[in-house]
Formats: structure tokens, C-alpha cells, sequence
């Protein structure tokens, strides 16, 4: 009972009604919702082991003039996995939830909803996702926007170090060690009233970001299997775009903070470097909980470049 009340699907940190779905390739179902009722398509691809937390501000500035398609990652929110997971997860590799896989399922929606072209906003690891999207379907894809988001794994930079890279793979697979019962702390640790303030020293969320926006995100963080979690990280880190910055060619929006500690703002310049014609925009101090932390300002960016293409 413990195992099947985890990982069940979870409204936590739902910010809009996921109304639609559709299965794709594996059989997983992908939930999402399109707001707004005309206008060019922006598919917006959320960070890691998020829901609809980030993109509380930038959605409204967008739907006035764009549909906008806010979807829910496999095992994320209201979407669910390929398979009942089993015991400890055991049925559900990496491979199920890696950055490749969930571009498919972007690719699943714009065929529902019969998209031939969408710009795609990515923040955080969803930068990785949208890139992806790039290596797979080019031609559908209109624009890309990275906020706060790497072109690779974020492990080789976390905190300005490679450490992370080389203890993971490792690390990770040692919690299928621990007995069940001893991974319910992850809820209390995650929903801890600390937690804010935990992140705030760490760097982690930045200092404009307020409290109550982070509110919906250790909800929804805290009924995620910290099993699962551990195979989207492993997923992750096993998807790199290196080769691919070169050979993009839409337009591209690079929204970055010089105080982000997962992804460093040379990571940013990097890309802007490798991508024909990228256009860069820093803010100062802006940290990792970007879209949020700046919302106005990113809305303002986004909604210039979007009505330039």
C-alpha cells in the first residue's frame, strides 16, 4: 500500500487543470493543458522534478497572444509512468524517464493537437528537453528559450564542480538499499517549514523569490518516490546537446542569473557562444529559481522575442 500510494499521480503543485491527455509511444500517459485560444503555439518544459510551480508568471503573460501548452513530465504531477512501478520501482529504468523520452512526449502532444510548429520554452532541465526536441524534429520546432537551463547534464557544474557527475551514478542506486519505510522522511524533510530557508542559504532559490511561490513545489517534490527521482536524475545526466549548439537554426533566447549555483552563468555564455546569432540576457544576482525570482523581466523578454519571430 505504501508503494502505490507514492508514486500515484498528484495535483501538488497544479496551477492549471490538466484537461487533456494523450499516450504516447510507451504507453505512458502525458496530461496538459493548452491556455489561451489563439495565436502562435509556445510549449513551456519545466525543470527537474517540476510541476506548474515556475511558470506561475510567465503562462499569463503568454496567453493572451500564444497558445500555450503546460504539460506534465511522466511521473511528474498528474502524468503517470509507462508501468506500475513494482517493488522499490524495479520496473522503471532511466531509460524511461531520460531527456530523450521526454521529448517524445512533447512530440506526442503537438501531434494531438495537430501542431506543425511551436517555439519551446525551457527552464532548468527542461532546456535540456527542448534541445532534444531540436535533435529530433527540427522542422516543428519555431524558436527556442532557455531560462536558467544547461545543454547538458547540470551534475558536471553543480556548484561549480564535477563532483556531483562522479558520485551519482553510485550514489544513487545505493537507495534501494535503505528499507521503504525509512524513505516516508523524505515528506516530512521536503514539507519542512525550513525548507525555503534551506534553499536560500544554499543558494539555491534566489532572494527575490518569495516564500508562497515555493510553496506548490516542495508539495509536489515531497509525493515524488525518492526512487524515482533518482532514475530521473540518472536520466538526465545521461543526456548531453554539446554537439548539437552548433547546428541550430531558429532564433534562440538565453535568459540567465550570474548567481545560479546548478547551472553558472559560464555555462550560459557558453551556449550563447555555440549557437548561431543566441541572444543573451544576464540578470545580475538572478539565481536558479529564474522565472519567479524575475517575472516581470522574463515575461518582458520573452514576450519581445516571441512577437520578433
Amino acid at each position: 500500500m505504501i508503494s502505490r500510494w507514492w508514486w500515484g499521480p498528484t495535483t501538488a503543485g497544479q496551477l492549471w487543470v490538466k484537461d487533456r491527455s494523450v499516450r504516447s509511444f510507451d504507453g505512458a500517459t502525458i496530461r496538459y493543458c493548452v491556455r489561451g485560444s489563439s495565436g502562435p503555439v509556445v510549449a513551456l518544459c519545466a525543470g527537474f522534478v517540476c510541476a506548474d510551480s515556475y511558470w506561475k508568471y510567465l503562462v499569463p503573460a503568454l496567453e493572451t497572444d500564444h497558445r500555450v501548452i503546460v504539460f506534465n513530465y511522466r511521473g511528474i504531477g498528474v502524468s503517470e509512468l509507462p508501468r506500475p512501478p513494482g517493488f522499490h520501482t524495479h520496473a522503471i529504468r532511466p531509460d524511461d524517464l531520460s531527456i530523450e523520452v521526454n521529448a517524445k512526449d512533447l512530440r506526442a502532444i503537438l501531434d494531438a493537437e495537430g501542431v506543425d510548429q511551436a517555439a519551446l520554452i525551457g527552464h532548468s532541465m527542461g532546456v535540456q528537453v527542448i534541445l532534444e526536441a531540436y535533435e529530433q524534429y527540427a522542422g516543428r520546432v519555431a524558436a527556442l528559450v532557455s531560462i536558467a537551463g544547461p545543454y547538458e547534464t547540470p551534475l558536471r557544474t553543480f556548484y561549480g564542480t564535477d563532483a556531483s557527475a562522479r558520485l551519482a551514478p553510485v550514489a544513487l542506486p545505493l537507495l534501494h538499499l535503505l528499507p521503504r519505510l525509512s524513505l516516508l522522511a523524505w515528506r516530512g524533510i521536503v514539507n519542512s517549514p525550513l525548507s525555503y530557508d534551506a534553499g536560500r542559504l544554499a543558494r539555491a532559490i534566489g532572494s527575490r523569490t518569495k516564500r508562497s511561490d515555493m510553496t506548490g513545489y516542495f508539495d509536489h517534490v515531497s509525493r515524488i518516490d525518492p526512487l524515482i527521482i533518482s532514475k530521473m536524475i540518472r536520466g538526465m545526466h545521461a543526456h548531453s546537446a554539446e554537439s548539437l549548439l552548433p547546428k541550430i537554426d531558429v532564433p534562440v533566447l538565453i535568459c540567465h542569473g550570474t548567481a545560479d549555483p546548478f547551472t553558472p552563468i559560464g555555462v550560459a555564455r557558453e551556449m550563447a557562444d555555440r549557437i548561431r546569432g543566441a541572444k543573451l540576457v544576464v540578470f545580475e544576482d538572478g539565481s536558479h529559481t529564474l522565472p519567479i525570482e524575475y517575472p516581470d523581466e522574463i515575461a518582458s523578454e520573452v514576450r519581445a522575442f516571441l512577437s520578433s519571430l
